[in-house]
């Protein structure tokens, strides 16, 4: 466990064996930045500065009785260093260490100089080399030249192409994002090698130096960012990519291996080329160096580098505590960690967040959420056998078909449920002490479901807009007044409760009714629900399973004769429907048809989320009581709600209050029926479309044969 009152306890140690390199990548942090200290420095590592190190190092192991230890050959390019400068050193460290202490020899190299000979002498000493190629030639040579500005490409995949023979040797390859480098083609390249690791790199900027070509397009780099994790994630799932896999750790609570991402401590010194102590090496971007006060390996042991005042103040930089006040109110600061300590530099220091702090957000919230959707996924019913379509049609009930098409989506929205949650990472939401049973419910409220996909959107970047173009903008405290005021019971229905997610999405083009309404509309509701009982007792249990809430609205663009209702299946459950016309109530046959044709919408919605109905929804077709075209699964749903209110008004043909309006309305939903079954023919249906159209058209066939006998 780390403890900040002592000083930090390091176990790598980076070695700059060449302070010169043999190309010059125009975003390189150690030439090309604002540091330029490397002028100062010799060429090479002497012999006396590695022994000198070497004693150090394992002085520094005694001391902290560390049982793992890594050593890190870098530059400059390392390679320009003598082959067997770095075995000698490696046999030097290896025997001066004490028995029991493990130690990683690793080198990082652009490739050009390596030879098989060289690979094979660092098989023989346990050497791994890390791999600098930025993907295929044309992404490479952008910003990978040499001094004479000529491509390094062939050289590097020739180096590529000797590692893949040696596994042993072999650790991975860093690349540098350039979003204008097709990371479809990226991924193909690395594809056809077999790496042990890939990481790529943002290139490193700060707000001092901020990143090239954002200023041109402000998304670039994110855009670039979703649609390799997105390729990635689809199709190359194979490859190890550190940068993905770092914050899918961390979204599972797993400490990052970057320090790119999440807390952590200082566990890496340098030792730069004259045997000075460093700070980590990329902070020279900021221009201000990394020198640490305390010595060097001639003058100084390791511990006291690193007691020194630099890795102090960039100890407390990789804390939550260090971070700027906006990244510490951060919702995914658990996760991103505030990201690279040398991406916050500006004017007043540290005090910011990660120059990419857009990109890492965007980022993070597209994982979350595509890990969402994969988590959700279950075995599709896709193609449902027609005995399933058929219970859950005429007895969905009783043949619990109905309870399992609930039961599939309450599991999807749970999950997404929780997926929002840890996004937010809003620690004023709990809910703790609420069972599972009860999270379900709540999961699947009508005005839960839109607002955490409005959320999920939000969250995701997005914006998401009612009917009338307003924004919609979610808060997780809603979730809390949910839980707070425990509305999840059995009561059935919930009459125009005044919750603002079942009413956002429509915008002010709807009216809902008041309390007054309400109440003295209530005995034309009882007695809406009376007839739908008296017709089809099942009716009214499915109502009271799938369909929870009820909303009593007026369309105020509508024809004030007109009665108006609707469902959607971005809140699934809520059913709008009219009570009054004027300054009147509607007759309870009217209202009982409106919530009959809402309720049969929420029940195909209910079928469509496990099975596909249509199977091109994108030619429209006519509709035959319509001037408009609409889509193939509109008409379906028309066919879907016409078939059970042609049944329920030959039923009221038979009530002699009712008989001359029903012959009406029947005769109007017969001939809907006949024209829609002839259009849907001409329709690409699944095997589950095809089947549910077939019980239909019989069912159709079977109330207008008894009509008429």
């Amino acid at each position: 466990m780390q403890n900040d009152a002592l000083p930090a306890t390091v176990s790598c140690f980076l070695l700059k064996v060449a302070s010169r390199c043999n190309i010059n990548c125009d975003y390189c942090y150690m030439y090309n930045h604002l540091d330029q200290s490397y002028k100062q420095q010799p060429k090479f590592m002497s012999k006396d500065i590695m022994s000198a190190a070497t004693h150090r190092i394992v002085e520094y192991v005694l001391e902290k009785n560390l049982k793992r230890v890594a050593v890190v050959y870098h530059g400059g390019e390392p390679l320009l260093m003598q082959t067997d400068r770095f075995v000698s050193h490696i046999k030097e460290l290896r025997s001066a260490l004490p028995i029991g202490v493990e130690v990683e020899f690793s080198m990082q190299t652009n490739g050009i100089l390596l030879t098989e000979d060289t690979i094979r002498s660092f098989q023989a000493c346990g050497l791994q080399i890390s791999l600098s190629i930025d993907g295929p030639e044309s992404a490479n040579n952008r910003h990978r030249l040499d001094h004479q500005g000529k491509p390094s490409f062939a050289a590097t995949e020739n180096a590529l192409k000797l590692l893949q023979r040696y596994p042993s040797v072999f650790s991975g390859v860093i690349a540098v994002i350039d979003p204008r480098n097709d990371p479809q083609e990226l991924l193909n390249f690395f594809a056809s090698y077999d790496l042990p690791q890939l990481d790529f790199l943002l290139p490193d900027a700060n707000f001092l130096t901020p990143p090239k070509l954002r200023d041109e397009q402000e998304n670039i780099f994110v855009q670039w960012l979703i649609n390799c994790f997105d390729i990635w994630f689809d199709e190359y799932p194979n490859i190890k990519i550190r940068t993905f896999d770092s914050i899918l750790a961390g979204l599972l609570g797993v400490p990052s291996e970057t320090d790119g991402f999440g807390f952590g401590d200082v566990s890496l010194i340098t030792i730069e080329t004259n045997g000075s102590y460093h700070d980590l090496d990329v902070l020279k971007i900021t221009g201000g160096g990394t020198y640490l006060d305390n010595g060097d390996v001639f003058s100084a042991p390791i511990k006291d580098a690193v007691a020194s005042k630099q890795v102090e103040a960039h100890r407390k930089l990789l804390k939550k505590e260090g971070l700027a006040k906006k990244c510490q109110e951060c919702e995914i600061v658990e996760i991103c960690g505030g990201g690279a300590v040398a991406h916050r530099y500006g004017n007043n220091g540290y005090e910011n967040p990660s120059i990419y702090c857009s990109e890492l957000e965007q980022l993070i919230r597209h994982i979350q959420f595509r890990v969402y959707d994969e988590l959700a996924k279950e075995e599709p019913l896709d193609q449902l056998d027609e005995d399933f379509i058929l219970d859950y049609e005429l007895d969905s009930l009783d043949s619990q078909k109905i309870h399992q098409a609930k039961s599939f989506f309450m599991k999807d929205q749970v999950l997404l449920l929780k997926a929002v949650l840890s996004a937010s990472q809003n620690e004023s939401v709990s809910t703790e002490g609420i069972d599972e049973d009860s999270l379900q419910k709540i999961a699947i409220m009508p005005s839960v479901v839109v607002w955490t996909e409005v959320m999920k959107k939000n969250l995701e970047g997005r914006v998401l807009t009612s009917t009338d173009g307003t924004h919609l903008a979610a808060d997780v405290s809603y979730l809390q007044s949910i839980i707070d005021d425990q509305i999840i019971d059995d009561a059935w229905p919930l009459i125009n409760r005044a919750d603002e997610w079942l009413r956002k999405p429509f915008g002010k083009e709807i009216h809902f009714e008041d309390r007054s309404a309400n109440a003295e509309g209530m005995k034309v509701l009882e007695e809406a629900f009376e007839l739908i009982t008296s017709f089809k007792p099942s009716l009214i249990e499915e109502m009271r399973l799938i369909s929870p809430e009820i909303q009593l609205i007026r369309d105020l663009k509508a024809d004030p004769e007109q009665v108006v209702s609707f469902s959607d299946n971005s809140v699934p459950g809520a059913l709008y429907v009219q009570l009054m016309r004027g300054e009147s109530f509607i007759d309870p046959s009217d209202l009982a048809d409106s919530l009959i044709h809402e309720h049969r919408h929420q029940k195909l919605y209910l079928l469509q989320r496990l099975t596909n109905i249509v199977d091109d929804d994108h030619i429209l077709v006519n509709s035959p009581w319509r001037t408009e075209l609409r889509p193939p699964s509109g008409l379906f749903h028309a066919l879907y709600v016409f078939s059970e209110l042609l049944e329920f008004w030959n039923f009221l043909r038979k009530k002699e209050d009712y008989r001359t309006r029903a012959e009406r309305e029947y005769c109007i939903v017969r001939e809907k029926l006949r024209k829609g079954f002839i259009t849907m023919e001409t329709c690409k249906l699944t095997p589950s479309g095809k089947a549910l159209l077939k019980i239909l058209e019989q069912k159709a066939n079977l109330i207008t044969d008894g009509a008429t006998s």
